[in-house]
């Protein structure tokens, strides 16, 4: 069975602006946890544009590139009616329609998918052409709703717009995007108005990719969306600080944190990732007071219901590291309660492991251990052998149900591949094995 990583909702809703129906469509990340408040990129000429925006937007933040976000298409009355945007490249200026549709996206539809979705307050827009132009009105109008914009191969214009010097501590971000099979005049107009940014201090940076007019934007997007978070601390570079830093690590994840919400309104995601970078850390680096205000940080994120199962596990798997047995087990049972209830059970496998054979057994709880090893083969049915080969772990080690741990083993001895496949060695299962029999035949002789 197929996994998609997005899905796209259609809304309508009444407009008092148009007197009329609109519609617009949103894509977001298929799982999706409370708490999370998305950045939005909004989309114009969606009927080409949106379906290779958002699915880059949402592949890239699964991937923790980027903070979580939504995509947005602006859809027009009817599709490709660039007249609703109603702008008049040759002054920078808006006729009617092009009013009613600037108040209507700053307005109306913020406002309905502020109802729908929860949001960030960080929103981007994105054109190409004409509409890349288009948004140089918005950048001249210091446009409050709008944060950063993303320009692909703008339409030159007559004139540049006159832009306003940028004093904010957090200026505004733009990125443009030109085509080195374009036109001369696009390219040069791209590069002017770059400079243009530049000297108003805007957060601006300019691309000239291998490309066509047309092409651009699905050759382009992906660098795009990055070059726009490119101040955005994400896992890879929290580690890179993280290295390099010589502060505790909770003042690391200070600063972190902060930047990120300064800088892009996101606080850093409560995600196994990042609960791993900083609490892993402080752990191995032995710093007490890091670790109990991490502790006590995550602790408190990780209350409601409907956390990241997966954040739960890295959480719980960090506590039996701390030695905090029924801390670390009330965190690997809402973990795996998280998946089931998600209907995700086929990403348990590794905390069944590590509940069932690292915590449980510390509780004296090793019944309910088997328990879980015994779920996972329903869960796996095609790899069976491994959770055998754990119960035969959690049988020998704590001198539990031997004769049943021994049985267990002898099956998952005859699935090899699958013990290869899980990072077990068939030489470590045949002597633990070994072992077993031996406690076995001890057993019997008493």
């Amino acid at each position: 069975m197929s996994q998609n990583i997005m899905k796209v909702e259609q809304h309508s809703f009444k407009s008092k602006i148009y007197n009329g129906t609109r519609s617009f469509r949103v894509a977001l990340p298929a799982s999706t946890y409370q708490d999370v408040k998305y950045n939005l990129l909004f989309v114009l000429d969606a009927d080409y544009t949106f379906d290779v925006i958002a699915s880059t937007a949402i592949y890239l933040q699964t991937f923790d590139y980027i903070p979580p976000t939504a995509v947005v298409a602006v859809d027009y009355s009817s599709p490709g009616n660039r007249n609703d945007v109603g702008y008049n490249i040759s002054d920078n200026s808006l006729d009617a329609n092009g009013k009613l549709f600037y108040d209507y996206v700053n307005t109306e539809l913020a406002e309905e998918i502020n109802r729908i979705i929860p949001t960030s307050g960080f929103n981007t827009l994105i054109g190409h052409s004409y509409t890349a132009s288009y948004l140089n009105y918005y950048i001249s109008q210091n446009n409050d709703y709008v944060r950063s914009y993303i320009l692909f191969s703008p339409e030159e214009m007559p004139q540049i717009p006159d832009f306003k010097t940028q004093n904010q501590t957090v200026p505004t971000i733009i990125r443009i995007i030109t085509s080195s099979d374009d036109t001369e005049s696009r390219q040069s107009f791209g590069n002017d108005l770059y400079e243009t940014f530049k000297e108003k201090q805007y957060d601006a940076r300019l691309r000239n990719i291998k490309a066509d007019h047309m092409s651009v934007i699905p050759t382009g997007i992906a660098q795009a969306i990055t070059d726009l978070y490119d101040k955005y601390y994400n896992t890879d570079s929290i580690y890179e600080i993280i290295e390099h830093a010589n502060t505790p690590i909770w003042e690391c994840f200070t600063h972190v944190n902060n930047h990120n919400q300064s800088y892009y309104k996101q606080a850093l995601p409560v995600s196994g990732s990042c609960i791993s970078a900083f609490l892993w850390t402080a752990i191995q680096k032995n710093e007490k007071e890091s670790i109990d205000k991490l502790r006590n940080y995550y602790e408190n994120a990780l209350k409601d219901n409907q956390s990241d199962p997966n954040a739960l596990g890295v959480m719980g798997d960090l506590l039996g590291k701390l030695g905090l047995w029924e801390e670390a087990g009330y965190y690997l049972q809402r973990c795996l309660n998280g998946y089931k209830q998600s209907g995700q059970d086929q990403e348990t496998l590794y905390w069944r492991k590590v509940y069932a054979l690292n915590v449980l057994p510390r509780l004296g709880q090793c019944e309910k251990a088997w328990t879980i090893l015994e779920d996972g083969k329903k869960i796996y049915t095609a790899d069976k052998a491994i959770f055998s080969y754990y119960q035969g772990v959690l049988s020998i080690t704590n001198k539990f149900r031997i004769k049943d741990g021994v049985e267990q083993l002898r099956i998952a001895i005859k699935h090899p591949d699958t013990l290869i496949n899980n990072f077990v060695k068939t030489e470590d299962a045949e002597e633990l094995l070994n072992k077993g029999m031996t406690m076995e035949n001890s057993e019997n002789r008493h």
